[in-house]
């Protein structure tokens, strides 16, 4: 075949050779296609020509005919060898051609990994593009003899000069379909663009003549290739390719990512460089580098653009899966492609039915659909819209179209809209009714579970005469029945009027039948039911026998014991010569994941029984293995590192994940580290996690909570927060992109935040900020309330980060009005801004978020408003701010809006604020000089609070009701501090008036009570009764649950007693506060000479007590005779500087010791706080025998 000249004329000109087909061969010297045809008989050098192709097959017998002119019989044999020569190439191309396709294939078959199929084709790929493939490398075997396997050797030893040449145009489609089909997609469109040049160069090659071939001999002529089989050409390998890239396959699908040509604006970049990259309308595609078979001079570019087909258009709308996104794009097809006749239309109805049925997408298959669904939730709305428009100026809507705009509504939950659309259709005389209506609502109900819907459906199909009632459709309304609880024996009804009476109304029964009973059972929890039925279909009372899917059913509702004796059942009827029923896969993870359940539900005993038989299992099915009964595939070792991990047994677990004979998945490690996370191995399960990652395996929400119950509860006791933010800083670092979105990773996030806010180093709260940023996507609830969380408790409190948290939140799980806000997080960002006392940055959150004003200033009657947007703890959390910035009249006030306003009614805590608040009030204006009976009486207001309590039944507790007494304290309303106490069962037996009782339903006034109201006397001059208080209370000290008075209770005391002049009683209560140690003036403090001494301090005195002290000690220095000090009386008094405006203890003792002692006692010059009585002014004292006694 080398050196052979180019002759084609079998395509132009049939069997007249002589006449017509001369005239195209330019090598012939005769004109060019574009001239008329003329007949070549009569012309010698034509004749001389004619011979020579003759000579050149028979020599012998036309050696010397170029004398003689040409007959009939020397035509027909030019005619016979030119025909031949055709054949041949065409022959030859078509076995060149199989034999790389066959290769291709035969890669495709090999038991590979993925990666390493893909690292085969694309090699093979390469090889053809540089020309380096030979039968030595072609891994084919079509039975061909030595001679032609020889022959196409030497042949495939130029395959680089023209892919076209050698690859025919259909085998190079389906070599672009394999590669597509195996993630090959960079050799995949290497291949592509290289075939479109080379045909379109061998085109332009074969109309000219220009070019010759070597592959092919001097008596074989090749056949020419019109446009119109180039545009086919190229179409039909573009479309391949963008089906390809279109729909990743479905075999490796769940192991990786969707491939990066699967996006909109690549598809369409393909179908723009189909249309216009090879015609005159651009520039042709870029050349590969290094491509040395491509010549430019061949290139010849079609005179238009090459238009898709309804295919096109249809595999690239199967690749966008956003509802939003197909519309869009459909409607610039239409735009462009619209305007066309019937006959030649691009937009069929098969293009339409694409986009229908992108919005009939289940939601709930995986999580990219999902999230899909969440954009595409009015996807059944967008498919009646197509509906409409296809009526109105589309192309008619077929069965096909109906049954998937059905099967939208459907799984969108529009049966309603579904059905409404269902009798249109029946109605309409257009349509005829077909069961191709009915399935897609049928299904839909039979996998929800609706078995009510799904036999109205079939009541219409009877009362349609769609068709015969088939068993398909009975099967899927048995199938509605299983899906639903406790409705085994209406199935098994349904199942028996099949068996009884077949029919055109009834048809009869199939295994599939069967099993859905058998579900029926299996889903009720009837294994007894399931059983009865499995064993009439074993002893042939019915005309169907189980199968396996029959056992495996079975075993899914059986206990453990059950499960192995259905096993053991199976693998006995090899026996059998029919009916051998082997036990797969499927059978031991039913028969495990049952134990499992066994050992969750039963105590340990059953837990680990069912743990035996488990194990016991997994051994059967690795003996089947052995000896290629079954697979022992994934799911086996899932299920039985799932079982290891219900019991505990993390040495198992572990042992079978490193033990197993195929490529783990999530799933299995999710288990190993469920069950170290559970023994508190948190090292361990991190090192899985890490190896899962190196194994490019997505993890699942399940991984990541582990991981976080791991670190939170590990057996390291001395794991602080800081390490374990650490940790999980480390998990992050490897965290995938689509992994860091609340689905799936929100639980780690929030334990991070969690662990870096409660972390004591500073930078705390950026940690924690840095952690909540590098969430993707929108935040859920618990992020963001782990982050207002460390915002209120961190130091200082970061208050306006919490406002900005919450005003661009999109949080709305549990939002009940337009603010869109979750109670929890509006409740923290209140509390934080109430922290930092921003009492009207929290109220302004309430107003805006937590509740509704009409236009008469009054709470509107809102499901918001009957339910709290807010939570109490938030409210009270305002009004203890208020009270901290004295602001009681706004405390009040929104504890009063309570109710209404915010919709949560007041509880004890909420009440004691507010009065809280009016106490501290009136102490302020005590204490900023404003007389007694002055100003807005706070105690008053408190009164009223306690007073309101009461009548709505809330119990007032002691720290509430110490409150009240104190603010009546305060305005010296001693009768009304009295008065609340009284309230109290326990403290009239303290005036002495009642007998003590010993109930302990009610509570005892403490401390706190009893010095409010010994100091409300003392303010409103009642000593005599807080005189009696004190002694009561002094009285039952040692019976139970009773007080013991302290300082303050004592300097209350003698204020009033000195206040009513009763110097002797005061003195005796003073000193027996001290013999109790209740005062303890003495102290030792250092002297102006550095020795310790003892002193007098009265620091922490009244002005009253503290007269009381020094005139006590004074006293009884007189009466020992200056025994007491050895040197100088120290009394410490103080600077003055906590009081107002000059020292109150300084003068008075100072005057005291004047008046009463005639004593001039000095300030100490070295520490103005200390006055100094001189011994020598004790002793002049003593000798002039001047005291009172």
């Amino acid at each position: 075949m080398r050196g052979s000249a180019i002759l084609i004329i079998t395509l132009y000109c049939g069997s007249n050779v002589g006449v017509d087909a001369f005239h195209l061969h330019p090598r012939l010297g005769l004109p060019s296609s574009s001239s008329p045809p003329r007949r070549c008989l009569g012309g010698r050098h034509q004749q001389q020509q004619l011979m020579t192709v003759a000579r050149r097959h028979h020599p012998g017998r036309y050696r010397h005919a170029t004398q003689r002119p040409l007959n009939n019989e020397t035509r027909h044999d030019i005619s016979h060898i030119s025909s031949k020569s055709s054949q041949s190439w065409k022959h030859r191309r078509r076995v060149r051609s199989k034999a790389i396709l066959n290769s291709f294939e035969n890669i495709e078959k090999r038991q590979d990994t993925k990666e390493g199929v893909i690292n085969l084709l694309n090699s093979m790929v390469n090889d053809i593009l540089e020309g380096q493939v030979s039968n030595d490398n072609l891994d084919w075997d079509l039975g061909a003899t030595g001679n032609k396997q020889r022959q196409l050797q030497s042949d495939s030893s130029n395959l680089h000069i023209n892919l076209s040449r050698n690859i025919h145009p259909r085998d190079a489609t389906s070599i672009i379909r394999l590669l597509g089909r195996n993630n090959a997609h960079d050799a995949m469109l290497q291949f592509c663009r290289r075939y479109c040049r080379d045909i379109l160069s061998f085109n332009s090659s074969s109309q000219s003549f220009s070019t010759v071939d070597e592959n092919i001999g001097d008596g074989d002529e090749m056949e020419s290739i019109s446009n119109s089989d180039v545009v086919d050409a190229i179409r039909f390998a573009y479309t391949a390719a963008i089906a390809a890239c279109a729909r990743p396959p479905q075999r490796y699908h769940h192991e990786s990512l969707e491939p990066k040509y699967r996006t909109k604006s690549f598809l369409l970049s393909l179908l723009d460089e189909m249309e216009h990259g090879y015609s005159n309308t651009t520039t042709t595609p870029s050349t590969p580098k290094n491509d040395t078979a491509y010549d430019d001079s061949h290139n010849s570019l079609l005179p238009h653009s090459i238009l898709p087909n309804s295919y096109t258009l249809s595999a690239i709308l199967l690749g966008i899966d956003d509802v939003t996104e197909s519309m869009t794009v459909l409607e610039d097809f239409e735009k462009k492609y619209g305007s066309r006749d019937e006959e030649g239309a691009i937009l069929t109805v098969q293009v339409y039915n694409v986009v229908i049925a992108s919005c009939s997408k289940d939601s709930s298959s995986s999580s990219s659909s999902r999230s899909n669904s969440r954009r595409n939730g009015i996807g059944w709305q967008r498919a009646l819209s197509i509906l409409q428009r296809m009526r109105r100026s589309g192309p008619q809507p077929n069965e096909e179209t109906y049954s998937m705009i059905l099967q939208s509504c459907a799984v969108h939950g529009q049966m309603k809209v579904a059905f409404s659309l269902l009798d249109e259709i029946r109605k309409s005389s257009s349509t005829p009714m077909t069961t191709g209506f009915y399935l897609p609502l049928l299904k839909v109900c039979a996998k929800a579970g609706d078995h009510l819907k799904a036999r109205l459906i079939i009541d219409m199909m009877e009362n349609d005469n769609a068709s015969a009632m088939t068993t398909e459709i009975m099967n899927l309304y048995l199938l509605s029945l299983a899906k639903h609880k406790d409705m085994q024996t209406h199935a098994m009804e349904v199942l028996q009027k099949m068996i009884d009476g077949p029919s055109t109304l009834v048809p009869p029964p199939d295994i599939v039948s069967f099993n859905n009973v058998l579900s029926a059972y299996a889903n009720a929890g009837d294994y007894d039911g399931a059983q009865s039925l499995l064993d009439q279909m074993k002893y042939g009372l019915f005309d169907v026998s189980p199968d396996v899917v029959s056992y495996n059913t079975v075993m899914s509702c059986a206990d453990p014991c059950s499960t192995l004796s259905l096993i053991q059942e199976m693998k006995l009827t090899r026996r059998n010569r029919e009916g051998v029923i082997i036990p797969n896969s499927v059978t031991y993870v039913n028969a495990i994941t049952q134990c499992r359940k066994a050992s969750l539900n039963g105590d340990y005993d059953e837990a680990q029984s069912a743990y035996e038989i488990a194990m016991h299992l997994l051994d059967l099915a690795s003996e089947e293995n052995y000896g290629k009964g079954i697979e022992l595939n994934v799911f086996v070792y899932s299920a039985s590192i799932w079982m290891a991990e219900a019991v505990g047994d993390y040495q198992t677990a572990v042992k079978l994940l490193q033990e197993m004979k195929c490529r783990p998945n999530n799933i299995c490690y999710d288990g190993v580290i469920s069950v170290l996370s559970k023994q508190g191995m948190h090292r361990e399960a991190l090192y899985f996690y890490y190896e899962m990652r190196k194994a490019h395996l997505s993890a699942t929400r399940k991984t990541y909570q582990m991981l976080v119950y791991a670190i939170d509860n590990s057996r390291d006791n001395e794991l602080s927060c800081q390490k374990k933010a650490a940790l999980l800083d480390g998990v992050l670092s490897v965290m995938p992109v689509e992994d860091r979105s609340v689905q799936i990773g929100g639980c780690l996030f929030e334990a991070m935040i969690k662990y870096h806010g409660n972390a004591t180093e500073s930078s705390s709260y950026q940690a924690a900020r840095i952690a909540f940023d590098s969430i993707i996507g929108p935040v859920d609830d618990a992020c963001l309330c782990a982050m207002l969380r460390v915002c209120s408790s961190v130091k200082p409190v970061k208050w306006n980060e919490a406002i900005v948290l919450i005003h661009s939140s999109d949080i709305v799980n549990d939002a009940r009005v337009p603010g869109m806000v979750s109670s929890r997080a509006l409740s923290l960002a209140v509390t934080a801004c109430a922290k930092d006392d921003q009492w009207e940055e929290a109220l302004n959150l309430i107003e805006l978020y937590g509740c509704q004003i009409d236009h008469g200033n009054r709470a509107s009657k809102s499901i918001g408003q009957q339910r709290g947007i807010v939570s109490v703890g938030a409210i009270n959390s305002v009004i203890r701010a208020c009270g901290r910035r004295s602001r009681p009249d706004i405390a009040v006030q929104i504890l009063n809006d309570m109710p209404l306003r915010y919709a949560v009614e007041p509880v004890e805590l909420s009440y004691r604020l507010a009065i809280i608040a009016c106490n501290q009030a009136e102490h302020r204006e005590r204490k900023n000089g404003a007389p007694i009976g002055s100003g807005f009486k706070w105690w008053e207001c408190a009164l009223s609070l306690l007073r309101r309590m009461k009548e709505d039944g809330v119990k007032p507790s002691l720290q509430t009701i110490s409150s009240v007494v104190s603010s009546c304290e305060a305005a010296g309303e001693w009768q009304r501090a009295i008065g609340v106490l009284k309230s109290m069962p326990h403290f009239s037996s303290l005036l002495g008036r009642e007998s003590m009782q010993e109930d302990d339903s009610h509570e005892r006034p403490n401390l706190y009570c009893l010095n409010a109201a010994i100091s409300a006397c003392e303010k409103g001059g009642a000593w005599l009764e807080a005189l009696q208080l004190y002694e009561n209370i002094l009285s039952m000290q040692n019976t139970n649950n009773s007080v013991r008075p302290n300082f303050v209770t004592v300097n209350s005391l003698l204020i009033a007693l000195e206040n009513a002049q009763q110097h002797d009683l005061s003195g005796s209560i003073y000193r027996d506060a001290v013999r109790e140690k209740i005062v303890s003036p003495w102290k030792y403090r250092h002297d102006t000479d550095g020795n310790l001494r003892k002193m007098m301090d009265l620091h922490q005195f009244s002005k009253p007590m503290a007269k009381i002290a020094v005139r006590n000690v004074m006293d009884t220095l007189l009466s020992s005779k200056g025994k007491q000090f050895d040197g100088d009386a120290v009394f410490i008094v103080g600077k003055g500087k906590r009081s107002d405006d000059r020292p109150v203890l300084l003068p008075a003792i100072l005057q005291l010791l004047q008046d009463e002692y005639g004593i001039s006692a000095t300030v100490d010059e070295q520490n103005t706080g200390r006055i100094r009585v001189t011994n020598d002014a004790i002793a002049s004292l003593l000798e002039k025998k001047r005291w009172k006694i």
